[in-house]
């Protein structure tokens, strides 16, 4: 029988070593995405057979996520199809990827109820086209941009390290009082972000901010797997026009260094202002996530 264990900072790390085998280029098989959101989708884990299973609460019912990893697939989910018989619980995967989906159709007749919701789509970029921000299609943002280097000619782009920690905490703090969304969902990922500040070079997760006069106007944070950046953490003081484009450009050219190809900025949950800024970064593709049932 599975035992699945809560994430904690303890542990995390010895999952992220499976995400070298996921196929997809998701947000959702990452260290800093897991740990984030582990107490809302009520997250567990464990490794079977030399493969990573979570088990989440999504959409208020039990799923788990595609197995992966160097094991048996037909392992794991007969480990898992066992595991749901015991409990009583009918076999839903979530968040599942396209690459996944043939799988589990074709080898465990899955079926997909509806189509994939639109507000759980991630965004992906190439990476050059975010640093660069050529040709006419960024000419908006290159806009927002030179006004912005106009304005504050003194602007600084530095990486977060240990030493800055408490700068970036209080940029955090300050942007809930004074800048955040009502929306519930917005305010959860504030609480998350300070939470995992203290955690980010453990957790091998890079990140930057801009500041102007000494003062942190801009940070992003993200995570590097395969060939891939996610971006988890973005926030901006819109008091600094151009802020937001300024740290979307820097933070793709310092993480050029990694030598990845694409940048995954993530969903927009349903934000229309958030899926409106998203979109006119114009991304290369949208990936859709799609819930599986599994007799």
């Amino acid at each position: 029988m599975l035992t699945f264990h809560s994430i904690t900072a303890d542990n995390i790390m010895k999952t992220a070593e499976y995400f070298k085998y996921k196929m997809s280029r998701t947000s959702d098989y990452t260290v800093g995405a897991m740990y984030m959101w582990r107490d809302f989708y009520e997250t567990s884990f464990t490794i079977y057979d030399d493969m990573i299973l979570y088990k989440v609460k999504f959409l208020n019912r039990i799923s788990f996520t595609f197995p992966v990893g160097g094991g048996s697939l037909d392992k794991a989910m007969k480990a898992l199809q066992e595991y749901c018989i015991s409990n009583g619980l009918p076999l839903w995967f979530c968040t599942v990827p396209d690459e996944y989906i043939s799988v589990l159709i074709k080898d465990y007749n899955g079926t997909i109820p509806g189509t994939p919701s639109r507000d759980w789509a991630d965004y992906l970029y190439l990476v050059k086209d975010l640093a660069e921000m050529a040709g006419r299609k960024y000419s908006g943002q290159r806009n927002h941009i030179n006004k912005f280097k106009k304005t504050y000619p003194d602007y600084k782009y530095q990486r977060i390290t240990t030493e800055n920690h408490s700068r970036i905490i209080e940029f955090l703090i300050d942007y809930e009082q004074n800048h955040s969304k009502d929306a519930s969902l917005a305010k959860e990922e504030l609480n998350r972000t300070l939470e995992l500040i203290p955690y980010l070079d453990t957790f091998c997760l890079p990140g930057g901010f801009i500041e102007v006069a000494g003062k942190i106007i801009a940070i992003s944070i993200g995570e590097v797997v395969n060939d891939t950046l996610y971006c988890h953490i973005e926030k901006a003081n819109r008091d600094y026009p151009g802020s937001y484009q300024m740290i979307v450009k820097e933070f793709a050219t310092d993480m050029m260094q990694y030598g990845i190809t694409y940048i995954n900025r993530e969903e927009d949950v349903g934000d229309e202002g958030l899926r409106t800024s998203k979109l006119s970064y114009h991304p290369v593709q949208l990936l859709d996530k799609y819930c599986v049932l599994v007799p």
